[in-house]
Formats: C-alpha cells, sequence, structure tokens
C-alpha cells in the first residue's frame, strides 16, 4: 500500500486498554511507514544516481560539443589562413609573371630597337656602297671615254690576241 501525506495526516489509532493506543497497531503502522520509507529513499536513491549519470552524460556531451566548437573554429581559421595564404601566392606568381613578361617585352623591345639601327646602318652602307661604285663606274667610263676619245673613229681598235691590250698607252697620232 502507497502512503500518502495525507493519509498519514488521517491516521488514527484505536484506543488502548489503559487509555493509550494500540500498541500492535501502532508498531504495524510504523513498519508500513518504515518500509514506504525505505522504498522511497531507495527509489530516490536509484533517481539521484540516475540523474548524476544522465548530468555526467550531459557533461560528457557539452565537451564533446566545446571540443567540436573549438575544432569547427580552429578548421574554419585555418580554412582562411589557406585561403588568405593561397591568395597571396598566387598573388606573387601572378606578380613574377607580370616580371617576367615586362621583361621580354622589355628585351623585345631593345632587340627591336637594335635591329632597326642594324637595318639603317646596312641601308646606309648599302647607299655608300652604291655610291662608290657609281663614283667608280663614272670614273672608269670617264677614263674608257677618254680612251675613246683619243683614237681616231675610223681606225678600229688594234685586234690583238690578249685581252689587257686596252691597258697600253695609246699609239700616237700621225699627222
Amino acid at each position: 500500500m502507497k502512503l500518502t501525506p495525507l493519509d498519514l495526516q488521517q491516521k488514527t489509532f484505536r484506543k488502548g486498554r489503559f487509555g493509550g493506543l494500540d500498541e500492535k497497531e501502532v508498531r504495524d503502522y510504523l513498519a508500513l511507514v518504515g518500509s514506504e520509507l525505505e522504498d522511497l529513499t531507495r527509489k530516490l536513491n536509484r533517481q539521484d544516481e540516475e540523474l548524476r549519470r544522465r548530468e555526467a552524460r550531459i557533461n560528457e556531451f557539452k565537451d564533446r560539443e566545446q571540443l567540436l566548437q573549438q575544432t569547427l573554429t580552429t578548421a574554419q581559421r585555418l580554412s582562411e589562413e589557406m585561403k588568405s595564404n593561397t591568395r597571396k601566392e598566387a598573388d606573387i606568381v601572378l606578380s613574377d609573371a607580370e616580371l617576367q613578361a615586362e621583361k621580354i617585352i622589355a628585351n623585345a623591345q631593345s632587340r627591336r630597337t637594335q635591329l632597326i639601327q642594324e637595318i639603317d646602318e646596312l641601308k646606309r652602307a648599302r647607299s655608300s656602297f652604291v655610291q662608290q661604285l657609281g663614283s667608280i663606274l663614272d670614273t672608269h667610263k670617264s677614263i674608257l671615254d677618254h680612251i675613246r676619245g683619243e683614237q681616231p673613229q675610223s681606225e678600229p681598235p688594234p685586234v690583238s690576241g690578249d685581252n689587257v691590250s686596252f691597258l697600253s698607252p695609246p699609239a700616237a697620232k700621225k699627222k
């Protein structure tokens, strides 16, 4: 039988022989109350133990949650650092590539300028050569005209077996 606080407040005992209470009834009731109190104490102890176990599990879960939160925060921070480092490395690689491109362009421009100067120099040399060749040809033509001008026109040039007779001094004119 389960006892309630109302049962304890309303319990009445029969009167005993000498105006007191029935001792057997009081002892039986006290035994029943003791048994109920012992059951309730055991139940309370079990519940307290279950509560401690559950609180321990809750604390364990809270510790795990805190560890997971720290791990997540660390992973996010590392991810951001890696992204930042990757961006910096990409910027460095890009800067190096741009610098290399600028060097290549500068070298190409320098080589272009050098080639233009060489072409101009060759054009001047060609022009000088053509002028000198023209001058030489004019001089030789003048010499040839001079040689032809001294020989009579009716006389054919002497035919000789050699090809260098035109280099010999001209023959004196007959008068």
